[in-house]
Order: structure tokens, then sequence, then C-alpha cells
């Protein structure tokens, strides 16, 4: 295994065992993120200005990035750590996973990793019980951790509050007009599945991956003039290197990926984000769009 990759992998184990450590015992005052030398900005944002009872809600991480610096994606490839939330929320109240904007090719140490240099909201979804007492206010606490990078990386913890109150009179969502804009564009982010396709991935006998899309209608022809990409869930596929694209007499395309040289659990399905420059087939109003590519035997 490369050396860079070997000592940024036990760096990153490091990472999550002290942040998890760190948050444990809790690093900051609520609202008061210190980035540690980080030019990057953080903050816990809501869709609305008030919780109706029993109506799921969502809020958000905001991530603000001075040029040079990036964050990264909830599987950053070769080398980086994930931003994480860990909820501390009232008794029934439940916190679903981060919903991640479609990911950048970032650079760290030369290596290139998945993570964001634009400005991101990464969503979560907030679901209250019913019972709520009108006009009481809400504590929404979460933990977060990150590693931020530019010339050199820092690592970052700290405490997020949010104070929101009960309105158990409305009917209808009382938007937060501030951030509903923010939440529109986010949510436009977020890569759909990728409709009319199939898709399967082999291995070959020197270990390298091979991932085919297929239409579903034959007469969807793909772009043989895009770039495309190829964003893995699970660690399988390295992210230092662009998938070398070739396109079958029997229509779609098939993407060569390169292993990761660490070892990752076999799965049934890989799942991922796809990219193409010019557009996905038929409609070509997508760029990103998420697969679950259905393992199959290796070829021999």
């Amino acid at each position: 295994m490369d050396l860079t990759v070997r000592r940024f992998a036990s760096f990153s184990a490091w990472f999550l065992a002290a942040a998890s450590a760190v948050l444990g015992a809790g690093v900051a005052k609520a609202g008061v993120i210190d980035t540690r030398g980080a030019q990057i900005r953080l903050g816990l944002v809501a869709e609305v200005a008030a919780i109706l009872p029993g109506e799921p809600f969502r809020v958000g991480l905001r991530i603000e990035h001075d040029p040079g610096w990036h964050t990264y994606w909830r599987q950053p490839g070769i080398v980086g750590v994930p931003t994480s939330l860990t909820w501390e929320l009232p008794e029934g109240f439940l916190a679903g996973p981060i919903q991640w904007p479609a990911p950048e090719r970032v650079k760290m140490l030369g290596l290139t990793a998945w993570g964001y240099e634009r400005d991101v909201l990464l969503l979560v979804t907030i679901t209250p019980p019913a019972g709520l007492r009108d006009g009481v206010f809400v504590d929404l606490r979460a933990k977060g951790a990150w590693m931020a990078c530019g010339r050199t990386c820092h690592p970052g913890w700290g405490d997020f509050l949010l104070k929101l109150p009960v309105n158990a009179q409305a009917t209808t969502p009382v938007w937060d007009p501030a951030h509903k804009p923010l939440f529109a564009e986010a949510t436009e982010e977020l890569p759909p599945p990728l409709e009319g396709w199939s898709a399967t991935v082999t291995s070959d006998e020197t270990g390298g991956l091979q991932l085919h899309l297929q239409p579903d209608d034959p007469a969807v022809k793909v772009d043989a003039t895009a770039h495309y990409e190829v964003y893995t869930y699970t660690p399988h596929v390295h992210s230092d290197e662009s998938p070398q694209v070739s396109f079958p007499e029997s229509g779609g395309v098939d993407l060569a990926l390169r292993p990761l040289p660490i070892p990752a659990e076999p799965v049934d399905v890989l799942e991922a984000v796809v990219e193409c420059s010019t557009g996905w087939p038929p409609g070509r109003t997508r760029s990103f769009a998420t697969i679950a590519a259905k393992w199959l035997p290796a070829k021999s």
C-alpha cells in the first residue's frame, strides 16, 4: 500500500477515535464553533420558523468554504474524513441521516478525494412527537465533527444548538423566509435515482472493476463527448483516478474503475453517485444521479 495512503488511513482512524472521545465529553459552548484555523464557517439552520407537532421538518448544517479550502463527502475515497452529526434531541424526537449533495473532486496532499469546495447545506429530517405543547421552545442539539483542508488539514468538532418554538395552532408549515431558499437550492443538489437505466459491476482477474450502465430504451444514446465520474458510497473505488470510459456496441457506457488499495468489505450491491457532465439521457436535466449496481460474479 502507498505510504501516504497508509499514513492518512492511520490518521483518519485516530481522528475518528479522538473526535468520538472529545464529543462525548463536550468541547464547546453550544453555538460557539472553533474551526481550529480552518478557513470555513459552520452553522445549524432550520427550514421552518416553528415546529408543528408530529410534522417532520428539515434542518441543515451550513458549511461555507473560503477559496482553496474543502471538507469531505460521506465517503471521501483515498483520503479524508466525512463530516458527521451526532444528535441530542428531546424525548420523542427522531433525526434521519445526512442527505448528501453531489460531491466534487478535491485535492489533498496531491491526491484526489471526494468532498466540497463550494458552500453546501447538509440536510437532515427531524420528526417531532405529536403531543408537543403550543408555545414551548425546543432545543435541538448536535455534536459535529469534520475535517477541513487547504494547504494543511484541520480536524474540528463542536456543539450546535437550534432553539425553535412549537406552533400547535398552525395547519401548514411555518417557513423561515431567510432559510427556505437555501433549502430549495440544497434539495436541487441531491442526486436523484438514475431512472430508466440498469447498472451492474464486475471484477476481473487483475482486481479491476467494470461498471456497466445500460439504458432500458435502446433508442437512448449516451454522449461520447461527456466527462464521466463515479463516487461510491463504500470504499471500493480509488478516488485519485477518473474512470476509463468506453462505449460497447450493445449500447450504454462502461466505466473501468481502479479499486482502492485498502481492502473493503464485500457487498452485493455497489451504491454510487454517477456523473455525466452533459446530463443523463433521456432528459439530460441532471448531471448527477444515484445507482445501485448489482455485483456480478468475477470474470475469468
